[in-house]
């Protein structure tokens, strides 16, 4: 659903921002051969996979995850060249780890505390199967920076105001994650992270807004993209609650969105912190 109504060009760029967060995730934890690697929120493999890489043969990684079709499909990518290390996958909560106390070299996350209501636990779980020196790397969106353009974009929507708020009350109503993701910033984060015992703690955050001009297909395709898998598209929204009214919006936004400058804001926090030693 992600990809939806994306051109080619836009899906090569979503498809080469992947490889780089990844890079930066494991090379903050600055792995070393024959570690051991836990993986919280595998899906299907982006830093798990990495991390086998460069750990090598004589270390080890779990990946976990809720889902268990992810896991088979992380696994089914791993291979067996022996050239990585042996990859184990775990169906379980990132607030429950199933492990003992300071089992991991490092631990990782990737967009994984978005969608977890008790976050300090969960920072907590990491810090507690950490060993002492162990680390921990993340990157999490921090939605909350582009609350104001959610659904908004800088334009005047007068003409088709009504329409609009009630395609918003949708989505907003049908959102599952919604205050997860929105409710706390890159401060929340830290001061996670600083509770659970680690020291010390680096963050990387990072902000960026644009304000330009949109093709048409870039307009269609912004309408038809679900932001993250727990939501809907704007167009969905708008067909379940326009019906058959909801082509003529549809297309009536999209020239909005071509005649004005649209604007729009993203925001993400990179932490690495490090289990003190005893």
């Amino acid at each position: 659903g992600r990809q939806r109504g994306l051109t080619e060009a836009q899906t090569k760029r979503m498809a080469s921002q992947l490889p780089r967060m990844r890079d930066r995730v494991v090379g903050g934890a600055r792995l070393r051969r024959g570690e051991r690697v836990l993986d919280i929120g595998a899906g299907t493999g982006l830093i798990a996979l990495e991390a086998g890489r460069r750990v090598g043969p004589s270390g080890s990684v779990v990946a976990l995850d809720i889902s268990r079709d992810a896991l088979e499909e992380c696994l089914r990518q791993s291979g067996s060249d022996g050239a990585t290390a042996p990859l184990a996958a775990v169906v379980a909560d990132g607030l429950r780890l199933p492990f003992a106390g300071a089992t991991f070299d490092a631990v990782f996350t990737r967009s994984v505390l978005i969608y977890v209501g008790d976050k300090a636990s969960a920072i907590r779980e990491m810090h507690r199967v950490l060993r002492p020196g162990g680390r921990a790397s993340i990157f999490e969106p921090i939605n909350s920076a582009s609350a104001e353009y959610t659904w908004r974009w800088g334009l005047d929507l007068r003409s088709a105001q009504a329409a609009h708020d009630r395609v918003v009350a949708h989505l907003q109503a049908n959102w599952d994650h919604r205050e997860t993701m929105m409710g706390f910033d890159e401060r929340d984060l830290l001061r996670w992270f600083v509770e659970a015992g680690f020291s010390p703690v680096q963050m990387r955050y990072e902000y960026g807004f644009a304000r330009q001009r949109r093709g048409g297909r870039n307009a269609a395709a912004g309408l038809a993209t679900r932001p993250n898998p727990s939501m809907m598209s704007y167009e969905e929204a708008a067909r379940a609650v326009l019906g058959n009214g909801a082509d003529d919006y549809l297309l009536r936004l999209s020239r909005i969105l071509v005649s004005q400058p649209v604007e729009g804001a993203g925001a993400a926090a990179y932490v690495v912190a490090r289990k003190e030693k005893t």
